[in-house]
């Protein structure tokens, strides 16, 4: 651990620069929506191995350009050099299987595997989300979510679904972007779906060098593993929202979990190591949906990010007795809920595994 210092001054100096890149953060844009790919992923095979067959869905070397071109984005010149020592703590940064697998698809791409381990690290800080839990008048339990990103063309192009199987069966399903092996979007079939928003807390700076501080002391974990290890191992929504209240994560985060039983939808706002509000469904006060975007509830959104005031009016205007996974793609398709960093929408029940989807979006008319 006595490298520790120095991944930290790298995470500073990456902080600085990524706080510019998402200033100028939107891409081109067409006008169109279209399905992502569906992959496996093979939880039988050791980590290093389990994601080389995904990996080859895509030319390896217009990947490795896509990565190298987002860390050259990110990682300021002089910093480079350090990044490959965080390949040499990788284990005692990250948990199995998740630094085996981080190892293995960097050898299946071929760059370093601290490189790929800051790709993945990056997905904790930059991601901005609208998430919509709705239970309808038969009580099915419904969630939808668009998930906003900078680097919006690049990662459009490595998005996917993954359904992680074992022995031939899957065990859960993921949209994920490829070399991404923690999770913000999920479903375990027939027992919950979540989801997970960025909680804009702090500066980017700052918030890097806490979350890695307190990663190297141990004392936390990535937030997007947290959900992945809710997927693999718990079996219930109880269960679900017992570990996200209280597992210790890296950064400030909401935590949408829905279940498949009346009443089973909440959002977990989440600091760094406390939980601050369990935020659940109530059809008896008349809340039959919870919409949460990148700010508390509980206080009005900025004037210039405010996509929960038009996501609400278009939940109500839909209203509980309509809503299914049609209307949700409707009102995820509501401007400015549906923005020109909307990289996908993904609509699931638990209830109702058949309908997982994920859409990859651009922002119509421009």
């Amino acid at each position: 651990m006595a490298q520790g210092p120095t991944v930290i001054q790298i995470f500073a100096l990456c902080a600085i620069s990524l706080t510019a890149v998402t200033l100028a953060g939107a891409g081109s844009i067409v006008s169109q929506s279209f399905p992502v790919p569906r992959l496996s992923v093979n939880l039988d095979s050791p980590p290093e191995e389990r994601w080389s067959p995904a990996m080859h869905h895509w030319n390896l070397d217009q990947m490795r350009a896509l990565f190298m071109k987002t860390l050259g984005q990110v990682v300021p010149v002089e910093a480079l050099p350090l990044v490959e020592k965080i390949g040499d703590v990788l284990d005692d940064l990250l948990p199995e299987p998740y630094a085996g697998e981080i190892r293995g698809i960097a050898n299946t791409i071929g760059i370093g595997v601290g490189q790929m381990a800051v790709i993945n690290m990056l997905y904790e800080f930059t991601a901005a989300c609208t998430s919509i839990v709705a239970q309808d008048a038969n009580g099915t339990i419904w969630h939808g979510r668009n998930l906003d990103y900078n680097f919006t063309d690049a990662m459009r192009n490595i998005s996917a679904i993954i359904d992680f199987k074992s022995q031939g069966k899957t065990v859960y399903t993921t949209t994920s972007f490829v070399g991404q092996v923690g999770v913000f979007t999920g479903m375990k079939p027939y027992k919950f779906t979540i989801s997970l928003n960025e909680r804009d807390k702090g500066k980017a700076i700052e918030n890097i060098v806490e979350m890695l501080q307190a990663l190297l002391l141990g004392q936390v974990k990535f937030t997007t593993f947290v959900l992945r290890d809710a997927l693999a191992n718990d079996n219930s929504f109880d269960e679900v929202v017992q570990r996200f209240t209280s597992e210790q994560e890296v950064a400030p985060a909401y935590l949408i979990v829905a279940g498949v039983d009346p009443g089973e939808g909440v959002v977990i706002t989440k600091a760094r190591v406390t939980t601050v509000n369990v935020w659940r469904l109530d059809l008896s006060g008349n809340r039959w949906f919870l919409l949460e975007t990148n700010y508390d509830h509980w206080v009005p959104p900025p004037k210039d990010d405010d996509r929960r005031d038009p996501g609400n009016k278009a939940m109500n205007s839909v209203g509980q007795k309509n809503i299914d996974n049609n209307t949700m793609w409707n009102v995820l398709s509501t401007q400015p809920v549906l923005n020109d960093q909307t990289i996908y929408t993904t609509l699931m029940s638990a209830a109702k595994p058949e309908i997982y989807s994920t859409r990859l979006r651009t922002l119509p008319g421009l």
